[in-house]
Protein backbone atom coordinates (compact mmCIF):
# COMPACT_ATOMS: atom_id res chain seq x y z
CA UNK A 1 0.00 0.00 0.00
CA UNK A 2 2.63 2.42 0.86
CA UNK A 3 4.36 2.12 -2.56
CA UNK A 4 0.68 2.79 -4.02
CA UNK A 5 0.67 5.58 -2.29
CA UNK A 6 4.29 6.87 -3.41
CA UNK A 7 3.33 6.22 -7.09
CA UNK A 8 -0.10 8.19 -7.07
CA UNK A 9 2.05 10.76 -5.51
CA UNK A 10 4.66 11.44 -7.98
CA UNK A 11 2.31 11.02 -10.42
CA UNK A 12 0.20 13.73 -8.75
CA UNK A 13 2.64 16.70 -7.60
CA UNK A 14 3.65 18.26 -11.22
CA UNK A 15 -0.20 17.75 -12.39
CA UNK A 16 -0.52 21.24 -12.71
CA UNK A 17 2.30 21.94 -14.14
CA UNK A 18 2.12 18.47 -16.59
CA UNK A 19 -1.10 19.99 -17.85
CA UNK A 20 -0.11 23.37 -18.97
CA UNK A 21 3.12 21.97 -20.67
CA UNK A 22 1.41 19.13 -22.42
CA UNK A 23 -1.22 21.71 -23.88
CA UNK A 24 1.90 23.61 -25.12
CA UNK A 25 2.97 20.50 -27.40
CA UNK A 26 -0.07 19.60 -28.41
CA UNK A 27 0.00 19.78 -32.35
CA UNK A 28 -3.04 17.14 -33.37
CA UNK A 29 -6.26 18.43 -33.59
CA UNK A 30 -8.75 18.10 -30.60
CA UNK A 31 -11.36 15.63 -31.61
CA UNK A 32 -14.77 17.73 -31.67
CA UNK A 33 -18.18 16.08 -30.58
CA UNK A 34 -19.35 15.02 -34.13
CA UNK A 35 -22.71 16.13 -35.57
CA UNK A 36 -25.89 13.29 -35.88
CA UNK A 37 -24.48 12.28 -38.95
CA UNK A 38 -21.05 11.22 -37.80
CA UNK A 39 -22.98 9.27 -34.85
CA UNK A 40 -24.44 5.64 -35.02
CA UNK A 41 -27.87 5.80 -36.06
CA UNK A 42 -29.41 4.14 -33.19
CA UNK A 43 -29.43 5.30 -29.54
CA UNK A 44 -25.73 4.59 -27.37
CA UNK A 45 -26.06 1.81 -24.73
CA UNK A 46 -24.14 2.07 -21.75
CA UNK A 47 -20.39 2.06 -21.96
CA UNK A 48 -18.69 -1.18 -20.76
CA UNK A 49 -16.97 -0.73 -17.28
CA UNK A 50 -14.51 -3.23 -15.47
CA UNK A 51 -15.93 -3.22 -12.12
CA UNK A 52 -18.46 -6.15 -12.52
CA UNK A 53 -16.96 -9.43 -11.04
CA UNK A 54 -17.32 -12.33 -13.15
CA UNK A 55 -17.08 -10.48 -16.80
CA UNK A 56 -13.98 -10.20 -19.26
CA UNK A 57 -13.72 -6.51 -18.29
CA UNK A 58 -13.34 -7.26 -14.87
CA UNK A 59 -10.69 -10.32 -15.40
CA UNK A 60 -8.40 -8.33 -17.44
CA UNK A 61 -8.14 -4.96 -15.30
CA UNK A 62 -8.20 -6.99 -12.16
CA UNK A 63 -5.67 -9.75 -12.57
CA UNK A 64 -5.10 -10.05 -16.56
CA UNK A 65 -2.76 -6.46 -16.88
CA UNK A 66 -0.43 -7.26 -13.97
CA UNK A 67 0.28 -11.24 -14.06
CA UNK A 68 -0.17 -11.81 -17.69
CA UNK A 69 0.68 -8.63 -19.46
CA UNK A 70 3.36 -6.90 -16.84
CA UNK A 71 4.62 -10.60 -16.48
CA UNK A 72 5.58 -10.68 -20.19
CA UNK A 73 7.38 -7.33 -20.15
CA UNK A 74 9.56 -8.18 -17.04
CA UNK A 75 10.53 -11.51 -18.43
CA UNK A 76 11.01 -10.30 -22.10
CA UNK A 77 13.65 -7.41 -21.49
CA UNK A 78 16.62 -6.98 -19.75
CA UNK A 79 15.38 -5.25 -16.64
CA UNK A 80 17.84 -6.60 -14.61
CA UNK A 81 21.16 -6.16 -16.34
CA UNK A 82 20.58 -3.09 -18.56
CA UNK A 83 21.32 0.04 -16.86
CA UNK A 84 19.38 1.66 -19.22
CA UNK A 85 16.35 0.18 -17.82
CA UNK A 86 17.30 1.04 -13.95
CA UNK A 87 14.15 3.97 -14.51
CA UNK A 88 11.56 1.79 -16.66
CA UNK A 89 12.19 -1.01 -14.01
CA UNK A 90 11.57 1.10 -10.81
CA UNK A 91 8.33 3.02 -12.52
CA UNK A 92 7.41 -0.65 -13.94
CA UNK A 93 7.54 -1.25 -10.16
CA UNK A 94 5.17 1.12 -9.08
CA UNK A 95 2.81 0.64 -11.62
CA UNK A 96 2.90 -3.00 -10.47
CA UNK A 97 1.89 -2.46 -6.98
CA UNK A 98 -1.01 0.35 -8.29
CA UNK A 99 -2.39 -3.22 -10.43
CA UNK A 100 -1.75 -5.16 -7.08
CA UNK A 101 -5.11 -3.00 -5.28
CA UNK A 102 -6.99 -1.97 -8.81
CA UNK A 103 -10.23 -1.33 -6.66
CA UNK A 104 -8.04 1.60 -4.61
CA UNK A 105 -5.36 2.36 -6.80
CA UNK A 106 -6.26 5.86 -8.22
CA UNK A 107 -5.88 6.77 -12.37
CA UNK A 108 -3.28 9.90 -12.68
CA UNK A 109 -1.77 11.90 -15.36
CA UNK A 110 0.45 10.73 -18.03
CA UNK A 111 4.14 12.34 -17.63
CA UNK A 112 5.07 15.14 -20.05
CA UNK A 113 7.52 12.14 -21.90
CA UNK A 114 7.96 14.12 -25.06
CA UNK A 115 4.72 12.51 -26.66
CA UNK A 116 2.62 14.93 -29.05
CA UNK A 117 -0.56 12.96 -27.39
CA UNK A 118 0.24 14.00 -23.68
CA UNK A 119 -2.09 17.07 -24.12
CA UNK A 120 -4.91 15.18 -25.36
CA UNK A 121 -4.71 12.39 -22.90
CA UNK A 122 -4.77 14.25 -20.01
CA UNK A 123 -7.19 17.19 -20.81
CA UNK A 124 -9.51 15.25 -22.77
CA UNK A 125 -9.31 11.26 -22.43
CA UNK A 126 -8.34 10.70 -18.99
CA UNK A 127 -9.53 14.38 -17.75
CA UNK A 128 -13.64 12.91 -16.32
CA UNK A 129 -12.12 9.71 -15.13
CA UNK A 130 -8.74 11.21 -13.05
CA UNK A 131 -9.68 10.24 -9.04
CA UNK A 132 -11.35 6.86 -10.32
CA UNK A 133 -9.96 3.60 -9.86
CA UNK A 134 -9.04 1.24 -12.08
CA UNK A 135 -11.84 -0.36 -12.37
CA UNK A 136 -14.27 2.02 -11.48
CA UNK A 137 -13.29 3.46 -15.56
CA UNK A 138 -14.54 2.40 -18.82
CA UNK A 139 -12.82 0.21 -19.42
CA UNK A 140 -11.66 0.64 -23.10
CA UNK A 141 -10.01 3.90 -21.21
CA UNK A 142 -8.61 1.99 -18.56
CA UNK A 143 -6.87 -0.63 -20.82
CA UNK A 144 -5.65 1.57 -23.46
CA UNK A 145 -4.82 4.22 -20.70
CA UNK A 146 -2.38 1.17 -19.14
CA UNK A 147 -0.37 1.04 -21.94
CA UNK A 148 -0.03 4.47 -22.37
CA UNK A 149 1.57 4.33 -19.34
CA UNK A 150 3.59 1.35 -20.17
CA UNK A 151 4.92 3.91 -23.12
CA UNK A 152 5.45 6.72 -21.09
CA UNK A 153 7.63 4.19 -18.22
CA UNK A 154 10.17 3.12 -21.44
CA UNK A 155 10.19 7.09 -22.66
CA UNK A 156 9.77 5.63 -26.04
CA UNK A 157 8.77 8.72 -27.71
CA UNK A 158 12.57 9.94 -26.67
CA UNK A 159 14.47 6.62 -26.98
CA UNK A 160 12.18 4.44 -29.34
CA UNK A 161 12.78 1.53 -27.19
CA UNK A 162 9.71 -0.73 -27.91
CA UNK A 163 8.73 -3.28 -24.78
CA UNK A 164 7.28 -5.61 -26.65
CA UNK A 165 9.47 -5.74 -29.73
CA UNK A 166 10.68 -9.38 -28.99
CA UNK A 167 7.25 -10.67 -28.81
CA UNK A 168 6.49 -9.22 -32.34
CA UNK A 169 9.21 -10.75 -33.97
CA UNK A 170 9.32 -13.52 -32.82
CA UNK A 171 5.45 -13.71 -33.90
CA UNK A 172 7.35 -13.75 -37.43
CA UNK A 173 10.42 -15.89 -36.96
CA UNK A 174 8.28 -19.01 -34.89
CA UNK A 175 5.69 -19.06 -37.70
CA UNK A 176 7.78 -18.77 -40.98
CA UNK A 177 7.58 -22.16 -42.22
CA UNK A 178 3.94 -21.97 -41.86
CA UNK A 179 3.75 -18.89 -43.68
CA UNK A 180 5.93 -19.71 -46.61
CA UNK A 181 3.17 -23.13 -46.52
CA UNK A 182 0.51 -20.67 -46.48
CA UNK A 183 1.52 -18.46 -49.33
CA UNK A 184 2.82 -20.88 -51.58
CA UNK A 185 -0.90 -22.18 -51.31
CA UNK A 186 -2.56 -18.64 -51.53
CA UNK A 187 -0.79 -17.55 -54.70
CA UNK A 188 -0.52 -20.57 -56.26
CA UNK A 189 -3.85 -21.26 -58.00
CA UNK A 190 -5.04 -18.19 -60.29
CA UNK A 191 -8.38 -20.07 -62.08
CA UNK A 192 -10.89 -19.21 -58.99
CA UNK A 193 -12.82 -16.04 -60.00
CA UNK A 194 -11.73 -13.22 -58.49
CA UNK A 195 -14.55 -12.82 -56.04
CA UNK A 196 -13.78 -16.77 -54.39
CA UNK A 197 -10.31 -15.57 -54.37
CA UNK A 198 -11.20 -12.41 -52.06
CA UNK A 199 -13.43 -14.20 -49.74
CA UNK A 200 -10.43 -16.56 -49.05
CA UNK A 201 -7.92 -13.90 -48.43
CA UNK A 202 -10.84 -12.26 -46.53
CA UNK A 203 -11.21 -15.42 -44.13
CA UNK A 204 -7.57 -15.67 -44.07
CA UNK A 205 -7.16 -12.45 -42.89
CA UNK A 206 -9.68 -12.64 -40.77
CA UNK A 207 -8.41 -15.92 -38.62
CA UNK A 208 -4.98 -14.98 -38.95
CA UNK A 209 -3.26 -17.75 -36.28
CA UNK A 210 -5.99 -20.15 -36.38
CA UNK A 211 -4.97 -20.39 -40.40
CA UNK A 212 -1.86 -21.29 -39.02
CA UNK A 213 -2.60 -23.89 -36.32
CA UNK A 214 -5.55 -25.48 -37.57
CA UNK A 215 -6.06 -25.09 -41.23
CA UNK A 216 -3.27 -25.19 -43.59
CA UNK A 217 -0.67 -27.86 -41.41
CA UNK A 218 3.16 -27.85 -43.08
CA UNK A 219 2.48 -31.34 -45.11
CA UNK A 220 1.08 -30.56 -48.59
CA UNK A 221 -0.63 -33.97 -48.48
CA UNK A 222 -3.12 -32.91 -45.77
CA UNK A 223 -4.22 -29.69 -46.70
CA UNK A 224 -7.47 -28.94 -47.34
CA UNK A 225 -8.62 -27.57 -50.94
CA UNK A 226 -9.69 -23.84 -51.66
CA UNK A 227 -13.74 -25.18 -51.35
CA UNK A 228 -13.25 -26.62 -48.07
CA UNK A 229 -10.82 -23.92 -46.67
CA UNK A 230 -13.97 -21.18 -47.08
CA UNK A 231 -16.35 -24.15 -45.82
CA UNK A 232 -14.15 -24.23 -42.89
CA UNK A 233 -13.83 -20.49 -41.96
CA UNK A 234 -17.35 -19.84 -42.56
CA UNK A 235 -18.51 -22.55 -40.15
CA UNK A 236 -18.22 -19.90 -37.35
CA UNK A 237 -19.15 -17.13 -38.82
CA UNK A 238 -21.83 -15.62 -36.75
CA UNK A 239 -22.27 -12.39 -39.20
CA UNK A 240 -21.31 -13.71 -42.74
CA UNK A 241 -21.21 -10.98 -45.67
CA UNK A 242 -18.25 -12.38 -47.35
CA UNK A 243 -20.34 -12.14 -50.56
CA UNK A 244 -21.84 -8.72 -49.79
CA UNK A 245 -17.86 -7.69 -49.48
CA UNK A 246 -16.48 -9.61 -52.56
CA UNK A 247 -18.88 -7.66 -54.53
CA UNK A 248 -18.13 -4.19 -53.50
CA UNK A 249 -14.22 -5.50 -53.74
CA UNK A 250 -15.12 -6.22 -57.66
CA UNK A 251 -16.82 -3.08 -58.61
CA UNK A 252 -13.62 -1.49 -57.95
CA UNK A 253 -12.24 1.82 -56.16
CA UNK A 254 -8.47 3.84 -56.27
CA UNK A 255 -7.84 3.26 -52.87
CA UNK A 256 -8.41 1.28 -49.90
CA UNK A 257 -7.61 1.44 -46.34
CA UNK A 258 -6.61 -1.60 -43.51
CA UNK A 259 -6.62 -0.32 -40.00
CA UNK A 260 -4.18 -2.88 -38.94
CA UNK A 261 -4.02 -4.99 -35.59
CA UNK A 262 -1.29 -7.02 -34.82
CA UNK A 263 1.83 -7.86 -36.23
CA UNK A 264 3.46 -11.28 -37.26
CA UNK A 265 1.53 -14.07 -38.22
CA UNK A 266 -1.66 -11.74 -38.63
CA UNK A 267 -0.29 -8.82 -40.34
CA UNK A 268 1.20 -11.24 -42.92
CA UNK A 269 -2.46 -12.63 -43.48
CA UNK A 270 -3.13 -8.54 -43.90
CA UNK A 271 -0.54 -7.72 -46.58
CA UNK A 272 -1.88 -11.17 -48.43
CA UNK A 273 -5.28 -9.52 -48.38
CA UNK A 274 -3.91 -6.39 -49.69
CA UNK A 275 -1.58 -8.05 -52.62
CA UNK A 276 -4.26 -9.65 -53.62
CA UNK A 277 -6.66 -6.45 -53.95
CA UNK A 278 -3.88 -4.64 -55.98
CA UNK A 279 -3.07 -7.99 -57.93
CA UNK A 280 -6.28 -8.79 -58.72
CA UNK A 281 -6.69 -4.94 -60.15
CA UNK A 282 -9.50 -3.95 -57.70
CA UNK A 283 -7.75 -0.90 -56.33
CA UNK A 284 -4.60 0.89 -56.87
CA UNK A 285 -3.44 1.97 -53.84
CA UNK A 286 -3.68 0.12 -50.53
CA UNK A 287 -3.33 2.63 -47.12
CA UNK A 288 -2.12 0.84 -44.19
CA UNK A 289 -3.28 2.48 -40.69
CA UNK A 290 -0.73 1.77 -37.87
CA UNK A 291 0.11 2.41 -34.30
CA UNK A 292 1.91 5.70 -33.54
CA UNK A 293 3.87 3.81 -30.58
CA UNK A 294 3.89 0.23 -28.98
CA UNK A 295 0.60 -1.04 -27.38
CA UNK A 296 -1.72 -3.75 -26.54
CA UNK A 297 1.89 -6.31 -26.77
CA UNK A 298 1.43 -7.33 -30.76
CA UNK A 299 -0.06 -4.28 -32.20
CA UNK A 300 1.60 -3.35 -35.31
CA UNK A 301 3.62 0.32 -36.27
CA UNK A 302 4.95 0.52 -39.73
CA UNK A 303 8.28 -0.08 -38.19
CA UNK A 304 7.30 -3.83 -37.48
CA UNK A 305 5.88 -3.93 -41.15
CA UNK A 306 9.06 -2.94 -43.08
CA UNK A 307 11.02 -5.02 -40.24
CA UNK A 308 8.74 -8.57 -41.43
CA UNK A 309 9.21 -7.42 -44.88
CA UNK A 310 12.68 -7.03 -45.12
CA UNK A 311 13.13 -10.40 -43.15
CA UNK A 312 11.25 -11.83 -45.64
CA UNK A 313 13.21 -10.50 -48.51
CA UNK A 314 16.28 -12.11 -47.07
CA UNK A 315 15.55 -15.36 -46.15
CA UNK A 316 17.13 -18.29 -47.69
CA UNK A 317 15.64 -19.21 -51.19
CA UNK A 318 15.96 -22.68 -50.74
CA UNK A 319 13.99 -22.76 -47.34
CA UNK A 320 11.64 -19.89 -48.28
CA UNK A 321 10.91 -18.98 -51.59
CA UNK A 322 7.62 -17.69 -51.87
CA UNK A 323 8.07 -15.13 -48.54
CA UNK A 324 11.59 -14.00 -50.17
CA UNK A 325 9.66 -13.48 -53.89
CA UNK A 326 6.87 -11.66 -51.22
CA UNK A 327 9.01 -9.77 -49.40
CA UNK A 328 10.52 -8.09 -52.88
CA UNK A 329 7.43 -7.52 -54.03
CA UNK A 330 5.86 -5.97 -51.25
CA UNK A 331 9.13 -4.08 -50.57
CA UNK A 332 8.25 -2.83 -54.57
CA UNK A 333 4.75 -1.93 -53.58
CA UNK A 334 6.21 0.33 -50.77
CA UNK A 335 8.97 2.16 -53.07
CA UNK A 336 6.17 2.57 -56.02
CA UNK A 337 3.72 4.27 -53.29
CA UNK A 338 1.31 1.24 -54.34
CA UNK A 339 1.55 0.38 -50.44
CA UNK A 340 1.05 3.46 -48.22
CA UNK A 341 2.22 2.93 -44.21
CA UNK A 342 0.68 5.88 -41.98
CA UNK A 343 1.12 5.70 -38.35
CA UNK A 344 -0.52 7.77 -35.93
CA UNK A 345 -1.52 8.07 -31.99
CA UNK A 346 -5.26 7.96 -32.80
CA UNK A 347 -4.89 4.91 -33.70
CA UNK A 348 -3.77 3.96 -30.47
CA UNK A 349 -6.28 5.72 -27.96
CA UNK A 350 -9.88 4.74 -26.76
CA UNK A 351 -12.17 6.84 -28.49
CA UNK A 352 -14.66 5.29 -30.58
CA UNK A 353 -14.23 5.79 -34.22
CA UNK A 354 -17.38 8.10 -34.71
CA UNK A 355 -14.93 10.10 -32.59
CA UNK A 356 -12.22 10.70 -35.39
CA UNK A 357 -9.95 13.71 -36.28
CA UNK A 358 -11.15 15.81 -39.41
CA UNK A 359 -8.15 14.57 -41.52
CA UNK A 360 -8.69 11.16 -40.60
CA UNK A 361 -12.51 11.25 -41.13
CA UNK A 362 -12.03 12.97 -44.52
CA UNK A 363 -8.98 10.51 -45.75
CA UNK A 364 -11.55 7.59 -44.94
CA UNK A 365 -13.89 9.30 -46.71
CA UNK A 366 -12.43 8.81 -49.95
CA UNK A 367 -11.90 5.44 -49.59
CA UNK A 368 -13.89 2.69 -51.35
CA UNK A 369 -13.41 0.01 -48.68
CA UNK A 370 -12.12 0.47 -45.29
CA UNK A 371 -11.08 -2.86 -43.55
CA UNK A 372 -11.27 -2.36 -39.92
CA UNK A 373 -9.15 -5.40 -38.52
CA UNK A 374 -9.28 -6.78 -34.89
CA UNK A 375 -11.07 -7.54 -31.96
CA UNK A 376 -9.71 -3.82 -29.90
CA UNK A 377 -10.69 -1.95 -33.10
CA UNK A 378 -13.75 -3.63 -33.19
CA UNK A 379 -14.62 -2.51 -29.71
CA UNK A 380 -13.49 1.17 -30.74
CA UNK A 381 -15.76 0.99 -34.10
CA UNK A 382 -18.72 0.06 -31.11
CA UNK A 383 -17.52 2.28 -28.75
CA UNK A 384 -17.38 -0.70 -26.24
CA UNK A 385 -20.37 -0.15 -25.56
CA UNK A 386 -23.17 -2.55 -24.35
CA UNK A 387 -24.97 -3.05 -27.85
CA UNK A 388 -28.07 -5.99 -28.49
CA UNK A 389 -25.77 -8.43 -29.76
CA UNK A 390 -28.05 -8.59 -32.51
CA UNK A 391 -28.26 -5.05 -33.25
CA UNK A 392 -27.97 -4.28 -36.76
CA UNK A 393 -24.22 -3.19 -38.10
CA UNK A 394 -25.88 -0.95 -40.29
CA UNK A 395 -27.05 0.71 -37.47
CA UNK A 396 -24.02 0.97 -35.22
CA UNK A 397 -21.97 1.80 -38.17
CA UNK A 398 -24.16 4.04 -39.87
CA UNK A 399 -21.45 7.05 -39.18
CA UNK A 400 -18.56 5.74 -41.64
CA UNK A 401 -18.06 8.23 -44.66
CA UNK A 402 -17.11 4.81 -46.87
CA UNK A 403 -17.75 1.41 -47.20
CA UNK A 404 -16.79 -0.46 -44.04
CA UNK A 405 -15.54 -4.13 -43.61
CA UNK A 406 -14.93 -5.62 -40.00
CA UNK A 407 -12.83 -8.70 -40.10
CA UNK A 408 -13.19 -9.34 -35.87
CA UNK A 409 -12.54 -12.69 -33.98
CA UNK A 410 -14.64 -12.52 -30.75
CA UNK A 411 -12.15 -11.86 -28.21
CA UNK A 412 -14.32 -9.62 -25.84
CA UNK A 413 -18.12 -9.14 -24.22
CA UNK A 414 -20.08 -7.23 -26.88
CA UNK A 415 -20.94 -6.91 -30.37
CA UNK A 416 -23.49 -6.33 -32.97
CA UNK A 417 -25.42 -7.71 -36.00
CA UNK A 418 -24.83 -11.57 -35.40
CA UNK A 419 -27.29 -14.17 -35.84
CA UNK A 420 -29.42 -15.27 -33.40
CA UNK A 421 -29.48 -19.55 -34.03
CA UNK A 422 -25.89 -18.62 -34.86
CA UNK A 423 -25.22 -17.20 -31.35
CA UNK A 424 -27.53 -20.30 -29.52
CA UNK A 425 -25.22 -23.10 -31.30
CA UNK A 426 -22.22 -20.99 -30.11
CA UNK A 427 -23.21 -20.38 -26.94
CA UNK A 428 -24.86 -24.42 -26.62
CA UNK A 429 -20.73 -25.46 -27.49
CA UNK A 430 -18.65 -23.14 -25.59
CA UNK A 431 -19.43 -21.05 -22.48
CA UNK A 432 -16.83 -18.84 -23.00
CA UNK A 433 -18.28 -18.04 -27.06
CA UNK A 434 -17.37 -14.46 -26.33
CA UNK A 435 -13.63 -14.34 -25.88
CA UNK A 436 -11.97 -17.76 -27.05
CA UNK A 437 -11.75 -16.44 -30.23
CA UNK A 438 -13.52 -19.35 -31.87
CA UNK A 439 -16.19 -17.30 -33.76
CA UNK A 440 -15.86 -14.36 -36.19
CA UNK A 441 -17.59 -11.70 -37.71
CA UNK A 442 -17.23 -10.45 -41.43
CA UNK A 443 -19.59 -7.57 -41.28
CA UNK A 444 -20.00 -4.60 -43.94
CA UNK A 445 -21.53 -1.40 -44.23
CA UNK A 446 -22.13 0.54 -47.39
CA UNK A 447 -23.36 4.25 -47.24
CA UNK A 448 -23.82 4.95 -50.61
Amino acid sequence: LFLILISSFESCRSFSSKLHTSKRRLNTKMTEQPSPERMPAIPLPQVILSNVKGTWAYDTMSRRVKEDILARIYEENDLNNDPSLNEAKYKLDLLSNELTHPEISLLTPIQNDGGDDVGEWNSKIMSPHFGKNWLDAPWLIAEFYFYRRIVEIFDFFTTKYDPFLKQKQMGVLSALDSMESLAKRLFAENNLPTNERTKIFLSTSLWGNRVDLSLWPASDEISPSKDELVADLSSNLLANDLTKVAEKVSKGGKKADIIVDNAGFELFCDLCLADHLISSKNVTEIVFHLKGHPTFVSDAMSKDMTWMISYFKNLDEALHPSLRKLGKKWERMIGEKKWVLKDHCYWAQPYPFWEMPEELYQEMGASSLIVVKGDANYRRLLGDRMWPLDAPFSGVASYWPAPVCALRTLKAELGCGMDKKAMKAASDEHKDWLVNGKYGVVQMFDPK
